[in-house]
């Protein structure tokens, strides 16, 4: 097997990174048009095609994440940066079983949102999002 190098592990990194950020920019007006109803307790008075739509964006969104992860996986890591790979990954598969929460806090069939397990996903995504860009900065100044 090949050794793997900073050549082959960047660009695996920086395309998951880019398709992270990417995804967020994507997912973020529905989260906010979301977060908004449930603050204002109005989930049940949104139109029905816009509630399935963002609960489709969640579930397209959060398979991205899963295929990130899967890519973190897979790549090839150069020895003296297993550690915080490894680091990395954790947080990672964190963040994205927190998007699988988010998606599964909403209920198609009655509109309704689980509030309590929706506000759980929300912090827990932010909570592990800090710990991706942590571990990705660390990871940078490694090979910087």
């Amino acid at each position: 097997m090949r050794k793997a190098t900073m050549a082959t592990y960047m660009p695996v990194l920086s395309k998951v990174i880019e398709s992270t950020e990417k995804m967020g920019e994507e997912l973020n007006p529905s989260f906010e048009k979301l977060r908004q109803a449930i603050d204002d307790d109005a989930v049940a008075k949104m139109v029905p095609a816009e509630f399935n739509d963002i609960q489709m964006e969640f579930t397209d969104g959060t398979e991205q994440y899963q295929q990130n992860l899967q890519k973190l996986q897979k790549a090839g890591v150069p020895a003296r940066l297993i550690g915080r790979h490894r680091n990395l990954i954790a947080a990672y598969e964190a963040y994205a079983n927190a998007c699988a929460a988010m998606t599964a806090s909403l209920n198609i069939t009655d509109q309704t949102v689980d509030v309590a397990a929706f506000n759980q996903a929300e912090k827990d995504q932010e909570t592990e999002m800090t710990h991706v860009s942590n571990d990705v900065q660390r990871i940078m100044t490694m090979i910087g």
